[in-house]
């Protein structure tokens, strides 16, 4: 659901609480916190037009629960428009429901007026109320209006001076400042600040096992959410990912679906870079409890594969980097970041996201590899290929064509071994063209191997060509070569593949015939055919 759907149901209900609700203290806390959370994601702009809330410019369900009450409220104090920013205070949003919520509603000419001035005191930084009415909206909501200055008091007569109900007048005179003291603030002390931790984790865990409550869950959540938030400022990221993998399993082995809800706003708040970054960043120190923390991981989707991404980047050691690299594999996810990290600046970055791309068989990442192909350092453009190879798909196969053609030969040689396989007659003549063009004597070798495991007749028939002698002397085909083109037929083992091998088995070269017998010795006895 987007953001700003979120958010303008948690606002209309925190308005219908504030009005209908006033003692409802701990779900005007959990409506509040919600609000301010959302709206760190983005600006929020809603209206009331034809009867419907309109939400950053498209209307809501009337079915959305809450959300008509908010219509009701807009239009019966005469809101034009409301504008949330990104990140707003939440004596701001509170503020503001409030007076929605507690002014009553007036008609005629007077209608949204009170509201207006009651706004126009608060002053808001971050939320901006306008009314249909111009004259109050001349001045902008961010800019205090000052009051005229209160009449002094007159002294009391000195016969009325004596008591009032037992009190002297200097103390009931600040009795009454006491009473009258700045409400707004109290309350927005009273939802914004987490309660005193007096607990251990143990003791808020034992509790939360122990309640079913929506309220009591919502509350002792928030608190361990607070000390996870403090261990990652602390850099303590081993207790940041034992006390998130207790929300978790939480989570999880909770039946109610409300008190789920609540288990998965806590998670929703934890995740945060700094708090995923302690998560993932831990794996390497604690290889034993790998599976339990990528559960966290798990649960959290992009945000945690996001987060495992940055770890891998930053890796320093191969043994780091292949922890990271599994882990993203186990979990099959972080494909768009991925996918975007093949335009970085820094080859070894779109090498790794190549590379996991490949081995995540990422069929939506085809197009961006194959465009790799192009990238300046062959490093990279060999990943690209590897990748590709393991895709399989037509697309993918067309661009390792083109990668034959490549000026490394480390890219050539893995572009003929991906072709293996796929499209054999077609791709038997691509690598035969190859071959006879290739210079480099360690592609010409891959691609003997190439067509050993394709099997096909032309393939064995240029196998056994390469692997025999060559009698001219300044033609002679270097060990190397015969003894790839030996391998290869092993790997073939066809008939006419066991033949050849049969007979080289007395070739001049001692390389060549140990290779020979090697290849029998690996094939089938019922396939060799003796000459």
């Amino acid at each position: 659901m987007d953001y700003s759907v979120t958010f303008a149901r948690h606002f209309s209900r925190l308005v219908w609480l504030l009005a209908h609700e006033p003692e409802s203290i701990d779900e005007q806390k959990a409506a509040l916190r919600a609000a301010v959370t959302v709206s760190r994601t983005g600006v929020v702009t809603l209206r009331a037009e034809g009867g419907q809330l309109v939400v950053n410019g498209a209307p809501l369900p009337e079915a959305l629960t809450g959300v008509q009450d908010l219509v009701t409220t807009f239009t019966g104090h005469a809101v034009n428009e409301m504008v949330v920013d990104m990140g707003a205070l939440p004596a701001d949003i509170l503020g503001t429901a409030r007076i929605l919520g507690a002014v009553p509603v007036q008609q005629g000419p007077d209608q949204g007026k009170e509201v207006d001035a009651k706004l126009r005191a608060l002053a808001p930084r971050t939320v901006r109320v306008s009314l249909r009415r111009a004259r109050r909206v001349s001045t902008p909501l961010g800019v205090p209006v000052v009051p005229p200055p209160m009449a002094v008091p007159q002294p009391a007569p000195a016969a009325a001076a004596a008591r009032v109900n037992g009190l002297q007048p200097a103390t009931l005179s600040n009795r009454v400042s006491d009473f009258t003291h700045d409400v707004t603030s109290e309350i927005v002390r009273e939802f914004t600040t987490l309660e005193r931790q007096k607990e251990s984790p143990e003791e808020l865990f034992a509790k939360l096992d122990g309640t079913n409550s929506v309220s009591a869950t919502s509350r002792l959540l928030d608190i361990v959410v607070g000390m996870i938030e403090g261990a990652a400022r602390e850099s303590k990221p081993l207790v940041v990912a034992d006390l998130f993998l207790r929300i978790v399993r939480g989570e999880a082995s909770k039946p109610d679906p409300e008190v789920k809800r609540a288990y998965a706003a806590a998670i929703r708040r934890l995740c945060k870079p700094t708090t995923l970054r302690s998560v993932a960043g831990i794996l390497p120190k604690r290889k034993d409890r790998v599976n339990d923390y990528l559960s966290i991981l798990a649960r959290t989707g992009e945000e945690g594969a996001e987060a495992l991404i940055e770890q891998l980047t930053a890796a320093q050691s191969l043994s780091e980097r292949r922890i990271f690299f599994d882990a993203l594999v186990t979990l099959k996810s972080g494909t768009s970041t991925l996918t975007h990290m093949l335009g970085d600046a820094r080859w070894y970055v779109a090498r790794n996201a190549a590379d996991l791309l490949g081995e995540l068989n990422c069929l939506e990442a085809e197009g961006a590899l194959a465009d790799l192909l192009r990238h300046d350092d062959d490093r990279v453009r060999r990943a690209a290929t590897n990748a590709l190879a393991k895709l399989a798909t037509p697309q993918s196969r067309v661009a390792l064509k083109k990668a034959l053609k490549d000026t490394s030969p480390q890219v050539r040689a893995t572009a003929a071994a991906g072709l293996v396989g796929k499209n054999g007659k077609e791709t038997a003549a691509t690598l035969l063209r190859a071959l006879d063009s290739e210079p480099d004597l360690e592609v010409q070798i891959a691609i003997l191997g190439a067509l050993g495991r394709m099997g096909d007749p032309e393939s064995v028939d240029r196998l056994v060509k390469a692997a025999e002698p060559d009698g001219r002397l300044f033609k002679r085909k270097p060990a190397a070569f015969r003894i790839a083109a030996v391998s290869a037929l092993g790997d073939a083992r066809t008939p006419a593949a066991l033949t050849a091998l049969q007979e080289l088995t007395n070739d001049r070269d001692k390389d060549v015939r140990d290779a020979a017998a090697r290849a029998l010795g690996q094939a089938p006895r019922e396939r060799v055919t003796l000459s």
